[in-house]
């Protein structure tokens, strides 16, 4: 439900105070009308209301946040007040599980959830685990195909690390042993909203790694108002590190699952991690060495004069790759058989000299046929097992264009799609020798 400052719809009176306002807005369909509270708390730890394009102090206004222009630079003007967010209803406090029902307040970009439910637990004695989510509607999940499967066996109860604020709903975690504060989000309500959930946490200190692949200035980030994707390039989800110190996640969908691991130092916290998502795999030795790799090589005889360049000169490369220019026209599970004819033999060629072969596969598969109007197996196999993504029918499979034309995506959420993928890989490697892959996505 949006609401729309009209005549119509809703009636909006201001009362101006000297550096700061109240103001009444009366909701669509009731009599009461909201009066924002706005806080007054450290610029730093203003959490914006605002995070969209086109902030004044009219729209401010309607989202039934507090409007206060500063001087300071990256400072939201626009910015939440304390009676916006969840309650909760009801809780049980023995498995910690809660209620929430939204306050009644403007909404941020419309389609706001209602009710939430809150599932809470203590896995061990340093890993907690919290989730917010929709008891009424099915919302995209990651699969959590090894961490569903581990045993909660803790021997302190959860009280001692989680505490609930009740109105507005917050969740304070402390360590255990000194009651020290590491993540509260109580700075700034919850929005959980359909295509728009946000969720801030005060945080104890500046220290902040990780969180994400992305380029990184410096191993520490840098928390004055920076905006940082979280695993994407330009897109949400992101996170948001304020002064406070405090960080604020933004996602477009789905739900909120948190992990949060202890120890008293980097290490232990890595082991705890290691234990909830599994140890990764040792990777070969040989891929830590030199490698090399470029597009448009051509033919494979350019490759190889390559290769032979560089074993001249002493060169100690470990890897030689080929891009998408190995592929015929640019189809993945193909090879050139006019310029590439000998590549099935190239890893043998390397292994002579104690070198790796690496081929690229870009999981864009393109719609068209092969070279003489043959058909593109690859792409049909596929079809047959709906391995693509589709459109939001479930059932047209949607379109792109990446480097071989108009293409397909494959679906790897789908069993179906894991199916054909292994399978291809499967016949391709019985025809291309090669002794990794490097993967590309296009989505």
């Amino acid at each position: 439900l949006k609401y729309y400052i009209t005549s119509f719809f809703a009636c909006l009176i201001m009362i101006i105070f000297p550096n700061i306002f109240k103001f009444f807005l009366l909701l669509p369909g009731t009599t009461k009308a909201f009066v924002p509270t706005c806080p007054n708390i450290p610029l730093g730890e203003r959490v914006d209301c605002f995070p969209d394009p086109g902030a004044s102090q009219e729209n401010c206004e309607a989202r039934g946040c507090c409007w206060s222009p500063r001087d300071e630079s990256n400072v939201p003007w626009c910015f939440f007040p304390t009676n916006h967010g969840y309650t909760v209803e009801s809780q049980d406090s023995s498995i910690l599980k809660a209620n929430l029902i939204r306050m009644d307040s403007p909404s941020l970009f419309g389609g706001e959830i209602k009710q939430l439910s809150l599932e809470a637990e203590m896995q061990t004695n340093n890993r907690l685990r919290f989730k917010i989510y929709d008891p009424n509607s099915n919302r995209f999940e990651v699969p959590h195909e090894h961490i569903s499967s581990l045993p909660s066996n803790p021997s302190i109860p959860i009280s001692s690390t989680l505490q609930v604020t009740q109105k507005p709903f917050g969740l304070t975690v402390r360590r255990k042993e000194n009651q020290k504060v590491v993540f509260d989000t109580t700075i700034a309500p919850l929005v959980f909203e359909d295509q728009y959930i946000q969720l801030s946490a005060r945080l104890p200190s500046h220290n902040i790694y990780g969180l994400g692949e992305h380029v990184h200035r410096q191993y520490r980030h840098d928390t004055n108002w920076k905006t940082w994707p979280i695993f994407t390039r330009d897109a949400f989800p992101n996170g948001v590190r304020t002064p406070a110190p405090a960080v604020t996640y933004r996602t477009i969908g789905g739900l909120l699952d948190f992990y949060i691991v202890f120890g008293d130092t980097p290490e232990q916290v890595v082991q705890e991690f290691l234990e909830l998502t599994g140890r990764p795999v040792m990777p070969p030795y040989w891929s830590l060495g030199f490698q090399l790799s470029r597009w448009n090589y051509t033919n494979l005889d350019i490759v190889k004069e390559t290769v032979e360049r560089n074993r001249a000169v002493g060169l100690p490369y470990d890897v030689q790759y080929t891009d998408i220019d190995y592929m015929e026209n640019k189809k993945d599970f193909t090879y050139d058989k006019l310029n590439y004819t000998e590549l099935p033999r190239f890893a043998d060629y390397l292994h002579e000299r104690g070198q790796k072969y690496i081929l690229i596969l870009d999981p864009a598969i393109a719609t068209s046929k092969r070279v003489g109007d043959a058909p593109y197996e690859s792409y049909d196999r596929g079809t047959a097992k709906n391995a693509w993504v589709t459109e939001s029918d479930g059932k047209t499979p949607l379109i792109g264009e990446v480097w071989p034309g108009e293409t397909v995506f494959p679906d790897y959420t789908n069993p179906n799609c894991i199916d054909w993928w292994v399978d291809e890989y499967e016949r391709f490697s019985k025809e291309v020798k090669h002794d990794a892959l490097w993967i590309v996505s296009q989505l």
